[in-house]
């Protein structure tokens, strides 16, 4: 059995430099706009070569700066977050009660589908603009309701 390595919080040291240099370039910054007070752009350019590993530290400061996911960076897994069970409860009452809620201040995409495929669609649509306007993790959350749809829709069908 192996020991395990010292430096577990990345996948990999040249992968985490290909993601931070990615995310500098999407953030438009140069190493030297990335750098500050004890990581220079020279070490920033070295981690982005994969020749050392950023700390866990050094990383929450970098991903702060490029506004990116620190887990992103080190592991190239997405985190996942999770609504709060009290948020979850109160959605679920909300709609049990016959009420449509609103997701982060935002009204759902109009619609007034009965049809879950149709309904499926238009959320589908809607999670694809906001991907296309950088909007990742509410891009996400609509696939997801419109993949459970489609779930749902199959559901009825079988039981038709």
């Amino acid at each position: 059995m192996t020991a395990p390595h010292y430096h577990s919080h990345v996948d990999d040291p040249a992968a985490v430099g290909r993601r931070l240099k990615e995310a500098r370039l999407a953030a438009g910054l140069s190493q030297r706009q990335l750098s500050f007070p004890g990581c220079s752009a020279a070490y920033i350019s070295r981690l982005e070569a994969g020749d050392r590993v950023p700390s866990l530290q050094l990383l929450r400061k970098l991903a702060a700066k490029l506004n990116a996911d620190e887990q992103y960076l080190a592991t190239g897994v997405e985190r996942i977050e999770q609504a709060p069970p009290e948020l979850v409860a109160a959605e679920v009452q909300s709609r049990l009660s016959g009420t449509r809620p609103e997701r982060d201040g935002e009204p759902r995409p109009p619609g007034g589908l009965d049809d879950p495929t149709e309904r499926a669609r238009v959320l589908w649509e809607h999670s694809r603009t906001l991907a296309a306007q950088g909007e990742g993790r509410r891009a996400a959350a609509y696939a997801r309701d419109a993949l459970a749809l489609l779930d749902y829709a199959d559901d009825l069908r079988a039981s038709a």
